[in-house]
């Protein structure tokens, strides 16, 4: 028989189960912001058709050691931000991460995580824009045809290695813009080619 307990439980030393205690996981498509509480689902498998944030809990309302994972488990990422509004990662599409809260000061909080696959065995993951040779580079400034792209929408982070591709008929060849430049603060991304010549070309960004 089990009992069905309707509060909390605090228990002032250690708890020791012969067998196992299983938390509990939410799975939820999201389509907009989430919020956690110090109450959400252990893990969150969440899935979103486009970028998304996870707001965690504020932190003076946790315990020390307040811990769950995040799983961005749809086609896009999902930016994790703690209670004051600050990004603390981004967590590529197909993969978790833990969060474990080490500071309940303030209500962003200190917050501590790491991506549960193992980078040594996972093959890179890697995210891949494509554009053509005139509407993706919009119009000219200053002498030059720019594409942007966002780190919400790469995924990878303030500073990943990107590779230019052009595509001529079946084919890709490397080639090398005039000008790539990361933002510092936020990982977005632009590249350049001058308009006169017009040196546009079709092909893929790479990020890995």
């Amino acid at each position: 028989m089990a009992y069905e307990i309707k509060g909390d439980i605090a228990v002032k030393r250690t708890v020791i189960a012969d067998r196992r205690v299983d938390q509990g996981m939410n799975s939820e498509v999201i389509t907009g912001a989430e919020t956690l509480t110090r109450h959400s689902a252990a893990w969150q498998a969440l899935s979103a058709a486009a970028p998304q944030d996870v707001n965690l809990p504020d932190a003076t309302l946790l315990p020390l050691g307040w811990q769950t994972v995040i799983h961005a488990s749809g086609a896009s990422v999902l930016t994790v931000k703690d209670a004051g509004g600050s990004t603390v990662t981004t967590i590529i599409a197909g993969q978790a991460e833990s969060f474990t809260c080490t500071s309940i000061g303030a209500a962003a909080g200190t917050w501590y995580n790491y991506t549960l696959e193992d980078a040594g065995v996972v093959v890179a993951t890697r995210y891949t824009s494509t554009f053509d040779a005139t509407t993706s580079w919009g119009a000219a400034g200053g002498g030059y045809y720019t594409i942007a792209i966002t780190a919400a929408t790469h995924g990878r982070g303030t500073r990943p290695t990107v590779q230019y591709l052009e595509t001529v008929g079946s084919d890709e060849i490397l080639v090398i813009p005039d000008q790539s430049k990361f933002v510092t603060a936020s990982g977005d991304l632009s590249f350049r080619v001058p308009d006169d010549p017009d040196l546009r070309f079709a092909g893929k960004a790479i990020f890995v």
